[in-house]
């Protein structure tokens, strides 16, 4: 087979700098890949139904969609460096998304309601690293408590750690409905174009 008559039958040319060009406009003007569902606008809809108490399920039946959908949209994974994602949940609705980057010692939120009695850090928006911490805290069992290393040992713990009792019991007390789902993220690592 006669490659070099085939590529000047389709391209009009068989120099390997024209067809490069020709390569990179084509995968240039492509436009792969899916189509975004939802525009930025009608995120910021979406995003201002939950935080009005709207639940996910009506929201999704007001755009015609799922509530999978709707959570993908809304729930993007943390920016780099982020590699815990906690959600701080009243029953079965999300109130504050906190993004954890241990590393750094930084935190970033997003509140998901108005009602500030279920926000993790009430009206503070940019929380402070001590905040967190304060915040973890207030979200386990006081360290002075009677019988703390039982408690620490029936946790298979062998210190008090309040990240790690918080993982361990969802950050749920005795005097709230308030508790915290967990997701965690790899480190992503800077991609080096000479490799």
């Amino acid at each position: 087979m006669d490659y070099r008559a085939i590529c000047i039958e389709l391209f009009g040319t068989d120099d390997i700098n024209e067809l490069k060009k020709i390569a990179k406009k084509v995968k240039d003007n492509r436009n792969a890949g899916r189509k975004q569902k939802f525009n930025k606008k009608e995120i910021e809809s979406i995003e201002k139904l939950l935080e009005d108490g709207m639940t996910m399920k009506a929201v999704a039946d007001k755009f015609g969609t799922s509530r999978q959908i709707i959570d993908k949209y809304i729930n993007r994974p943390p920016q780099k460096g982020y590699t815990m994602r906690m959600i701080y949940m009243y029953g079965p609705n999300p109130c504050t998304i906190i993004d954890v980057d241990f590393l750094n010692e930084r935190i970033a939120i997003k509140n998901r309601t108005k009602d500030i009695m279920h926000r993790a850090f009430g009206v503070v928006e940019k929380p402070t690293w001590e905040q967190f911490e304060e915040f973890l805290t207030d979200r386990c069992f006081p360290k002075t408590r009677g019988n703390v290393k039982g408690i620490l040992k029936d946790m298979q713990l062998d210190v008090y750690d309040p990240l790690r009792i918080v993982e361990r019991t969802n950050g749920r007390t005795a005097e709230d409905n308030l508790w915290i789902k967990f997701k965690y993220y790899p480190q992503r690592r800077e991609i080096n174009a000479n490799n």
